[in-house]
């Protein structure tokens, strides 16, 4: 509620207007998010605010638009102890920062892996207890999407779906990372790299396959079946998975994250030890996890926290009525070298 400034009189944006000689539109705006007013006028203003006593009723704001004013993240999380998930928590970052900056509040639903979670969304749109959605880990023919799409609910999906009706979404193109993560290490002279992935059953893998082929292809090699390795994304898996891969002929890896890759440096430290430095390592990273680490590794980046702070932004521009083609954005990632940029690639 809006408390009572220094002359006793209840602090409104109108107070506000009046006392810096402006519209209430123009404060409005100013302690929403800034369009269309100059940084140094936002800054007199919440100044202002703050010397007044100003608090923002969002009781009153819900009542008057309607709106819950909350936001949901359903995120998968890998139920592993080992390492974590700096994926997830990363986006969930970008999601409360950006958000930090509105009305609106952040609730997170942790989703095990290979959970779509189908029957916990039905139940925020059923009692309209958020405004949209942000889903991760897209199926081909995503359920939740199907079912969002057909009740007519905001959300926005981190990955894309092969639904022919359009979506809200923001992804990392996939292929593109796999591409340039497998043509790194066959510059580097390696000839049997591996693909460590995920299920087939998402999009995202699916993509990151087809990438990983073409560089093959361009390579003058053909994929090798025996070469793949797609199963849940955790350490341990791939940590058991890389001797398999080595007796194969792998002399490279291509990871689709940090704990795929931490798992399978592991496990071809425990087959062939300090031999480890001979081969190859290249993953898909969201963080600067490489720049910490002793093994040469190519990162195809993309900052998790930015994902986070997009999927949040291209929300809340879905929620305030914006169709779902101008809410889709695909993004490349950047070639590193542990954590320094390769210019030009």
């Amino acid at each position: 509620m809006a408390r009572p400034g220094p002359g006793g009189d209840t602090v409104t944006m109108k107070t506000i207007a009046t006392e810096l000689g402006v519209s209430v539109t123009t404060v409005a705006r100013a302690l929403k998010d800034g369009h269309k007013v100059g940084p140094e006028l936002v800054a007199r203003v919440r100044d202002t605010a703050d010397r007044l006593g100003y608090v923002r009723n969002l009781e009153g704001a819900k009542l008057r638009t309607g709106r819950t004013l909350v936001a949901m993240a359903f995120l998968s999380f890998t139920e592993q102890e080992e390492i974590g998930d700096s994926g997830s928590i990363g986006l969930l970052q970008g999601i409360h920062k950006w958000f930090a900056g509105t009305d609106y509040s952040v609730r997170a639903v942790p989703v095990a892996m290979g959970d779509l979670a189908l029957e916990q969304v039905r139940e925020v749109v059923r009692g309209r207890n958020a405004d949209g959605l942000i889903l991760d880990h897209t199926q081909l023919l995503d359920d939740r999407v199907k079912y969002l799409l057909e009740a007519d609910f905001p959300f926005i999906t981190f990955g894309r779906t092969e639904l022919l009706s359009p979506h809200a979404f923001f992804d990392v193109d996939n292929e593109y990372a796999a591409w340039q993560s497998t043509d790194a290490l066959l510059r580097d002279g390696y000839r049997r790299v591996a693909l460590v992935d995920g299920d087939l059953r998402y999009s995202f893998v699916r993509q990151r396959l087809r990438g990983y082929e073409t560089a093959l292809r361009e390579h003058g090699i053909d994929p090798d079946p025996a070469l793949y390795h797609h199963d849940e994304l955790r350490a341990d898996r791939t940590r058991q998975a890389a001797a398999g891969l080595i007796n194969a002929g792998a002399d490279a890896f291509v990871c689709v994250n940090e704990l795929s890759f931490l798992g399978v440096r592991a496990g071809v430290r425990d087959r062939m030890g300090p031999d480890v430095e001979r081969y190859g390592f290249a993953l898909r990273s969201g963080t600067n996890l490489a720049d910490y680490v002793a093994t040469r590794v190519y990162t195809s980046h993309f900052s998790n926290q930015q994902a986070g702070r997009r999927l949040a932004e291209l929300l809340l521009k879905r929620i305030e009525g914006a169709p779902p083609g101008d809410c889709q954005e695909l993004v490349k990632t950047t070639l590193r070298i542990n954590g320094t940029p390769q210019d030009g690639v």
